[in-house]
């Protein structure tokens, strides 16, 4: 390659008050060529995402996002002074309402001035809270976090917060590792499990997002070092940023991510990548060798105290002495143990020691705690259930009625009227009993429409369906409005509709039902009539 420098002497970028030799030009020119550029001009920097209007500020409406945020799906709130919410924000004076059903989301988004890359990994803080009532009913908020590339994009789920039932302000952080870069993140209400009380049952407030920030996670482990010796060792794994990344460890002024040849003690490290992001650890290095291993045995069934403790004593200067809870023990198995916290003191000729605990837990008892019986129909027909609801022992358990066949399922059915004796075994054959009768509300079977029904959510009246008293097949409830239009149908004679079209609640007004299905005695029948939506 040829260079031809032009000047005797020049000044380079970087070094003011400072002329170089034409020599030094020459040797400055080659490293610029030879070096990678990005020893030359490292660039990169830490990530640190401002999201737009952070507060959520705007003005309260339904079927909208506040400024600088855009409507992702379906109908978000800005809140408080709509659907009765008076709710005080966490920050500001509004905050951002999100609703969610297995077939229904809510959410909004924005695009942000610098994509998530894959690889790395971002802190993200907001408030969140529940509310029971807003609207309707509902069981419990759950967030959900996306990436994506374009608006309504919700190619990677990020993070989900679970369900949760708090109705007060807290605070979360949310961890991101993106699978692939994103220019847009957005917010759902999100439906993990399933609501019984509403087919929009996932309300989720959130308020007072802080900025994304780039983090690095790091993984520390130790290896002891022996009494008296320097034979301890340090090693660290970091992820989330862009190598190359330097070290500081204290105390010793390390520079690498592992260390060896340490005595025992406490040691930090201080990691930086090369696009700026920088965290701390700390890890303890142990002092001794010694080491127990431990073999623990559980009672199958609780009260039966049968636990064991079998102990393998390693390293150290032998032989070695051993105190549990403070008594002197000799031997390496202990049986018939209740259960209990043990305190194990293991010293060797060197008198280096190895203390531990070892907490001793039966399973929990096998607890009936609830039994559920269905009544028969009518005392015509064997449709009754017995419904158990069975904790503690050890799962899976199994079910029989009157000395039958054992069942995995917690539902009997096709009972007739009658006493029954049941038994409840757990996979470690821990037992328990109970009786439990069926009985019949209604001596002849039928069916009850009824004219008229309030849904204002007094737990009253609040669902029109009819009254079955019957052992009914190919159910089926359809009702129209008075424009003809299919408001709500269902297969299901145990469910009824909520006065709820097209996930908006209607008004006082007559509507028409269609209701067939086949009687247990097979016979078709077919109701026509109209029901009286009540406010």
């Amino acid at each position: 390659m040829l260079l031809t420098i032009q000047a005797v002497h020049t000044r380079l970028r970087g070094t003011p008050c400072c002329y170089l030799t034409y020599s030094a030009v020459r040797i400055c020119v080659l490293l610029m060529i030879l070096l990678p550029c990005s020893f030359i001009f490292n660039v990169a920097s830490a990530q640190h995402l401002t999201l737009q209007n952070s507060s959520l500020e705007g003005k309260p409406g339904v079927k909208t996002a506040p400024p600088g945020w855009r409507v992702a799906i379906n109908t978000p709130d800005i809140l408080p002074g709509v659907y009765g919410c008076h709710k005080i924000a966490k920050a500001g004076k509004t905050f951002i309402g999100l609703q969610a059903g297995p077939v229904y989301r809510e959410g909004i988004e924005q695009e942000l001035s610098s994509p998530l890359r894959k690889g790395k990994i971002y802190s993200l803080s907001f408030d969140l809270a529940f509310s029971k009532i807003y609207g309707h009913e509902h069981c419990y908020g759950n967030l959900a976090i996306f990436g994506g590339n374009t608006p309504g994009d919700t190619s990677e789920l990020l993070w989900t917060s679970g369900s949760f039932t708090d109705t007060t302000w807290h605070r979360w952080t949310a961890e991101l590792r993106p699978r692939a870069s994103h220019k847009f993140i957005s917010f759902y209400a999100y439906p993990e499990e399933k609501c019984a009380v509403n087919s929009y049952g996932v309300v989720v407030f959130m308020d007072n997002l802080s900025s994304i920030n780039q983090i690095l996670k790091t993984e520390v482990t130790a290896t002891a070092s022996c009494n008296n010796t320097s034979t301890g060792s340090v090693n660290v794994r970091v992820t989330g940023g862009d190598g190359p990344y330097t070290y500081l460890w204290t105390p010793g002024n390390y520079h690498t991510p592992q260390v060896s040849n340490l005595p025992g003690g406490y040691y930090e490290v201080q990691i930086t990548s090369a696009d700026g992001v920088t965290t701390k650890a700390a890890v303890t290095v142990g002092e001794s060798d010694l080491a127990t291993g431990t073999d623990v045995t559980l009672s199958n069934c609780a009260g039966d105290n049968k636990s064991a403790i079998s102990l393998n004593i390693t390293g150290g200067i032998p032989p070695y002495d051993l105190s549990i809870n403070g008594i002197e023990r000799e031997g390496s198995k202990f049986d018939n143990l209740v259960p209990g916290n043990y305190v194990f003191i293991v010293k060797d000729k060197q008198v280096c020691s190895d203390t531990f605990n070892v907490f001793i837990k039966e399973p929990d008892p096998l607890v009936i705690r609830q039994v559920d019986v269905e009544p028969c129909s009518c005392s015509e027909v064997n449709d009754g259930s017995i419904r158990w609801i069975v904790e503690g022992g050890t799962r899976p358990y199994k079910y029989r009625v009157d000395g039958d066949m054992w069942q995995p399922d917690s539902l009997h059915h096709n009972l007739k009227t009658g006493n029954y004796r049941y038994e409840i075994e757990d996979a470690r054959g821990c037992v328990e009993t109970g009786s439990a009768t069926i009985t019949s509300p209604w001596q002849n079977c039928l069916v009850v429409m009824p004219s008229a029904f309030s849904p204002n959510g007094d737990g009253n009246n609040d669902l029109f369906r009819p009254k079955v008293y019957d052992a009914v097949t190919n159910y089926q409830l359809k009702i129209f409005n008075r424009w003809g239009s299919l408001v709500f149908q269902t297969n299901d004679p145990k469910r009824g509709w909520d006065g709820y079209y097209s996930g908006m609640p209607q008004s006082s007004q007559a509507f028409i039902y269609v209701c067939s299905f086949n009687t247990s005695r097979n016979e078709l029948k077919e109701y026509r009539g109209t029901v009286m939506l009540v406010k």
